[in-house]
């Protein structure tokens, strides 16, 4: 379990969370400092060779994520839902599963973020032990039971604990006219804990058309 430092109220009083996080659109901010990991890289790489927009086509709905894809980083891995409740959020027991937080944007939305978080262990096995050192414009795909919707990297942050409180508006709120993935891991580990988070962010390309996938496979294979 997680325990939230604080919670920052935007419109909604506290005690509505649990029936605006069943709406995709929470209006409650909540500050998720995740405990849940370790190591990231500092590199920063070369972008990679980009999929054009027109290759694409939106998903024409709104649905929950099932599976996400990072290639590079060789993750796959099943995507369970999860909530905030009493201040706290509970990530998936299984270390192998990553989780998505209900209250945020469901896949395919216009506007908001889609926020998605998994472990990071220290001693290795945890679904996003790399994530700090995702490629600079690499892909990643979010699987729902209808499709899966490309995102491509635009943004890696890694903040401390007191950061992550300072820019939670930013990096939370669902008040966002143009939808944006969001994931979330730990690092920092001191031996009996984790001082900081890492944080992806990446804009949704849509579905691609037939053929895409396979043209890309090359670049997929290096750049997730």
């Amino acid at each position: 379990m997680v325990q939230l430092p604080k919670r920052t109220r935007l419109s909604a009083t506290a005690s509505a969370l649990d029936r605006l996080e069943h709406t995709g659109r929470v209006m409650t901010l909540v500050v998720l400092v995740l405990l849940l990991g370790s190591t990231v890289g500092g590199l920063v790489y070369p972008l990679a060779p980009a999929p054009k927009k027109s290759d694409f086509h939106d998903l024409g709905r709104e649905l929950a994520p099932v599976r996400l894809v990072i290639a590079s980083l060789k993750v796959n891995a099943p995507i369970v839902p999860i909530a905030v409740k009493n201040s706290t959020l509970t990530p998936p027991s299984n270390f192998k599963d990553v989780g998505w937080w209900k209250g945020s944007a469901k896949v395919g939305a216009p506007d908001g973020q889609t926020v998605i978080t998994g472990h990071t262990v220290h001693t290795g096995g945890g679904q996003m032990d790399n994530l700090g050192s995702i490629q600079n414009g690499a892909i990643v795909k979010v699987i729902t039971r209808h499709g899966a919707v490309w995102y491509r990297e635009t943004q890696v942050l890694v903040y401390s604990k007191k950061q992550v409180a300072t820019h939670a508006q930013e990096l939370f709120s669902q008040d966002r006219p143009h939808n944006r993935l969001v994931l979330i891991t730990c690092t920092g580990w001191t031996g009996d804990g984790y001082t900081s988070n890492v944080i992806v962010f990446a804009d949704p390309l849509g579905v691609p058309d037939p053929g895409i996938a396979k043209k890309f496979a090359d670049s997929l294979a290096g750049n997730g």
